[in-house]
């Protein structure tokens, strides 16, 4: 039996005969600044989506495009809508989608164990990547997964973005896509609606939340915390912490313990610095 076969059928994982979810992780790269990403940049999306998913050891079961011609919904990888959109060359696409799922879903939206999306909104000029794994195919944190953060950061030329790990129940793909799952507590659907509600000009500016990996952009390293102290200051000062530059690119790559998050954000609430 194949990897890929194995691998898009395997059980839950159970402690003491109960089972038990996983935990996924997600990325989001944001864009306010770059043009419609074009079939070109659809194209260089669906080949690294590709690439992660084979390293993985995924199969690709479900294919979503918008765009002129295309309805938008989930419909089989190698089916008509996906052979269309691969005849013309990703052409006239605002958003892409592909998933993962296991072999007898009925739910591709909801039970996927992998997921990318690319997206463009002519309305705010805002392009979106979002692509999420569980972590029993690919582990947040280490040369693995900062491999695929670091490809990812160069397929376009985005403002700023971030990675964080929930229990896979929580869909950490919803919370990029800023969409309520239905399993939010009521702290974190608040913050979901003040990002919801913030304009471009303040996400470029501010973080979103405090979150293991930061992509963070000049002005977001200069937002004032406190005097004459600036974020990128709080983020050289943490011991736990590194910056780094992110090569290629003007963006900056601020990694933070997972166990660290909940003080960091202690310390930055209260400052201006963080729209939630």
């Amino acid at each position: 039996m194949s990897l890929k076969v194995a691998v898009n059928s395997l059980p839950p994982k159970t402690v003491n005969g109960r089972k038990v979810m996983p935990n996924a992780w997600a990325i989001g790269l944001y864009s306010y600044s770059a043009s419609h990403p074009g079939a070109e940049g659809f194209n260089r999306f669906y080949d690294s989506v590709l690439a992660v998913f084979q390293a993985a050891g995924i199969t690709p079961t479900y294919f979503a495009a918008e765009g002129a011609g295309y309805r938008g919904n989930l419909t089989k990888y190698g089916g008509r809508t996906h052979a269309k959109a691969l005849r013309t060359g990703f052409s006239d696409l605002h958003v892409m989608s592909l998933v993962a799922n296991p072999a007898e879903s009925d739910e591709p939206a909801y039970d996927s164990f992998a997921s990318a999306s690319l997206a463009y909104v002519k309305d705010t000029g805002e392009t979106l990547l979002c692509l999420a794994l569980e972590e029993r195919l690919l582990e947040f944190g280490g040369s693995a997964f900062e491999n695929v953060l670091q490809s990812l950061v160069c397929l376009n030329s985005w403002d700023f973005g971030y990675a964080l790990s929930q229990p896979a129940e929580k869909k950490p793909e919803f919370h990029v896509l800023g969409l309520d799952g239905g399993v939010v507590s009521q702290e974190d659907s608040r913050r979901l609606n003040a990002w919801y509600a913030a304009p471009p000009k303040e996400r470029l500016r501010k973080l979103r939340d405090i979150y293991p990996y930061l992509v963070l952009n000049a002005a977001q390293l200069a937002a004032p915390v406190s005097g004459d102290h600036v974020l990128e200051n709080v983020a050289r000062s943490e011991s736990l912490s590194t910056l780094n530059s992110l090569d290629g690119t003007s963006l900056w790559l601020w990694k933070i313990p997972p166990e660290a998050v909940t003080n960091l954000r202690a310390k930055l609430v209260g400052s201006g610095v963080l729209i939630t």
